[in-house]
């Protein structure tokens, strides 16, 4: 067991992400952003609300809710993380589907999936 802090799991999502926000961007028509390699502030905040992976308690923890920001995780949850992380980051789903914070989502993408992963304490 250690003790993380909300930071460490937000670098491990930029990453994570980090890999195809180019292609996230072309298929969103923001060139603008196409030379930055890493995610921006809206696009992470699009990433967390996103991601079917993670349950609300978590999703709140990622973006900074009420509480602390230090959690107590161990190697195996993290390890799950990282995998729930990339596998979002390369879906389909993310990296072609219009699911911007700023707009709204699509009911399926509120839904967690049944092995959502949620804070261990």
């Amino acid at each position: 067991m250690q003790s993380i802090n909300r930071q460490y799991l937000q670098d491990i999502i930029i990453r994570a992400v980090a890999p195809t926000i180019g292609e996230r961007r072309v298929s969103q028509s923001a060139p603008y952003y196409l030379y930055q390699p890493q995610p921006t502030r809206e696009e992470m905040l699009d990433f967390i609300q996103s991601i079917p992976y993670f349950d609300e308690k978590l999703k709140q923890f990622l973006n900074g809710g009420k509480g602390s920001d230090i959690t107590i995780v161990s190697q195996t949850w993290e390890t799950a993380f990282l995998i729930k992380c990339t596998t979002w980051a390369n879906s389909k789903h993310w990296l072609h589907q219009d699911v911007i914070f700023s707009i709204g989502f699509y009911p399926q993408y509120l839904t967690s999936a049944k092995d959502a992963l949620t804070l261990p304490y």
